[in-house]
């Protein structure tokens, strides 16, 4: 018996007209296919059921009310709670999603959308990707007033290198949150925009992006969200060449995450690339090699033996940098950061230029060339180009590092990256 009222709960916005949420662009025949390539067979039909119904009840009766016969939804709530053998973190919240929409008078949106998102965290430990974006999308369609929800689409489509996708839902988190006064969460979407940006190569965009996430967070009084949009105008402000811009963030950046937070030490990193950029490569190395043993997952700790061989070919250190090299292309060929491939190899390939060596010079670059077109990033396929071209050169006698004056900021990146325990005193000298 087709339940012929409306199913959603009073209260939630229309889904139908305006920007309540951007298009998911559901297909049961598409879907169907990734689920059944995903998942396991004998439960992927029950899988494809749950994700075929949630959007159907967020669609409204208008044009989903036939789906709802409630013999039908009883019977199919009862084959998945008798299924046995299925890895019970995907059973369990196929099972509730079942058993809300067997009555869909009467669902809770929020619990529906969080079974929905634990289908999402199933299938992103099962590296089933396709399963996993479309249950994050199920989950903003059966509750699109949840900002969070919006941004958590974002980030995957952006970890998937679904750009387009990705700045349609962040766009779209930023919106709905600034409905519901979440402001801590429109300054992290705004935030991500900008690193989006950055990821693309348009960096005017993402300095503007983050001037705007830096000022709504210092308004609303969210101090790491402040933080955090200043550490990333810094990064901005290096790779645009703005380095006295760049030295100001880092400060601010410094003071506004104070000592003991985790992310300084990840600020002291990141200026050590600022030394680099401007030709204080010694400077750089005494940020960074303390840093070595001060990361244990694999994203850091190919971004920093990248960056110290960068610095260690610069400083003319041959030695060091063989030995950063090595280490790095172990952790670039193990795949455990392939979305760090490009810009590691740019890294390790400029150092090898800046040697001389140009056969490693020529297979890390052409990888970072290759890789960086693969994934769409803007910058690094640039500078990848144009080093290779260089390679075509005649030789020329290195120049000289630079002479600018040591920064404030570079100085108290290196005390941090040598005292785990960094005094209280630091954080005073930033301001």
């Amino acid at each position: 018996m087709p339940i012929v009222t409306d199913p959603r709960p009073a209260g939630l916005p229309p889904v139908s007209g305006g920007d309540v949420f951007p298009p998911t662009e559901y297909d049961a025949t598409v879907a169907g296919a990734i689920i059944l390539h995903e998942v396991p067979e004998d439960f992927a039909l029950h899988v494809a059921q749950a994700l075929r119904l949630a959007h159907a009840w967020a669609a409204g009766p208008a044009a989903s009310a036939a789906v709802f016969d409630v013999e039908e939804l009883e019977e199919w709530e009862a084959d998945v709670l008798r299924a046995e053998g299925i890895d019970e973190a995907l059973w369990a919240p196929i099972s509730v999603i079942a058993s809300e929409l067997s009555r869909p008078a009467e669902v809770d949106p929020e619990n529906l959308a969080h079974a929905c998102l634990a289908v999402t965290d199933w299938a992103l430990g099962a590296e089933a990707n396709g399963a996993a974006i479309l249950f994050v999308e199920a989950a903003a369609a059966v509750w699109p007033n949840n900002p969070r929800i919006a941004w958590i689409a974002g980030r995957i489509h952006r970890d998937r290198d679904n750009f387009a996708r990705a700045e349609s839902w962040l766009r779209h988190a930023s919106r709905v949150a600034v409905r519901g006064g979440d402001w801590e969460l429109q300054a992290q979407a705004i935030n991500g925009l900008g690193n989006l940006k950055v990821h693309l190569g348009d960096l005017a965009g993402a300095r503007n992006l983050l001037l705007t996430a830096a000022r709504l967070a210092k308004r609303k009084r969210l101090h790491e969200r402040y933080a955090m949009a200043l550490h990333d105008l810094f990064v901005v402000a290096v790779y645009a060449g703005r380095f006295d811009e760049a030295d100001t963030h880092a400060q601010q950046a410094f003071a506004a995450y104070g000592p003991d937070h985790p992310n300084a030490v990840n600020l002291a990193f990141d200026v050590s690339h600022l030394c680099t950029q401007q030709g204080q490569f010694t400077r750089a190395l005494q940020v960074l090699e303390p840093l070595r043993d001060r990361f244990s997952d694999p994203d850091r700790q190919l971004r920093v033996l990248a960056s110290i061989a960068r610095a260690a070919a610069s400083a003319g250190k041959a030695d060091s940098f063989q030995d950063a090299w090595i280490q790095a292309w172990s952790i670039i060929e193990s795949g455990s950061a392939n979305h760090l491939r490009p810009a590691a190899a740019l890294e390790l390939g400029l150092g090898a230029l800046s040697l001389g060596i140009r056969g490693q010079a020529e297979t890390a670059l052409t990888i970072a060339r290759d890789s960086a077109r693969r994934l769409r990033e803007g910058d690094t396929l640039s500078r990848a180009e144009s080093a290779l071209r260089e390679l075509g050169l005649p030789r020329r006698r290195p120049a000289p590092p630079s002479a600018v004056q040591s920064t404030r900021a570079a100085e108290l990146a290196r005390r941090i990256a040598q005292s785990p325990d960094a005094p209280e005193r630091v954080a005073a000298e930033a301001n």
